[in-house]
């Protein structure tokens, strides 16, 4: 049965383990093998972020994508775990050409999915099929302490991540 409590604390121990990376997938791996049993055991969302724990070395976050909206292209300026255990979530890949974003691609998760994005990599999320997407997501690092970028929709330019340039860049879906 799936317990935030022990996510949380597994997530903490494989950060601090000699392989952070590898130890961090694994718990993600093993936490969205049964992605009803997370569901079941989650508390309702109010907020589309919620910030579960973070230190030196983690930070751990329960977040929700709806289908109406697309945050803007953001980097993470670290490793992140990205998974899904309810609904699918459609993730907009860009990659950095002389500085500025260019849409690359697409990724999309299913519950029990997840990701690995590298610490340069660039993307935004919006929630498919009607329904929010639930995940957990586990960077390596203090996320709220990192200096990190948003991309301009149009010319692909960094802007710095800051809450009011996060809200002012979200565009509907």
């Amino acid at each position: 049965m799936f317990s935030l409590d022990q996510f949380a604390s597994d997530a903490r121990a494989a950060a601090a383990a000699p392989e952070p990376l590898n130890a961090v997938i694994s718990v993600m791996a093993e936490t969205l093998a049964d992605p009803d049993a997370v569901r079941a055991n989650m508390p309702e969302m109010v907020e589309n972020e919620v910030l579960l724990f973070e230190d030196d070395t983690v930070s751990i976050w329960h977040e929700r994508f709806l289908h109406t909206e697309i945050p803007p292209p953001h980097d993470h300026q670290t490793h992140a775990v990205l998974g899904a255990y309810h609904g699918r979530e459609r993730n907009g890949l860009f990659r950095r050409v002389g500085g500025q974003a260019i849409k690359g691609g697409e990724l999309v998760l299913g519950a029990g999915q997840f990701h690995v994005f590298g610490p340069d990599d660039i993307h935004s999320v919006q929630g498919l099929d009607g329904t929010p997407s639930l995940g957990l997501h586990i960077y390596l690092g203090p996320l709220t302490r990192i200096e990190r970028s948003l991309f301009d929709w149009g010319t692909g330019a960094p802007v710095p991540l800051t809450e009011d340039a996060f809200t002012g860049m979200i565009r509907a879906a």
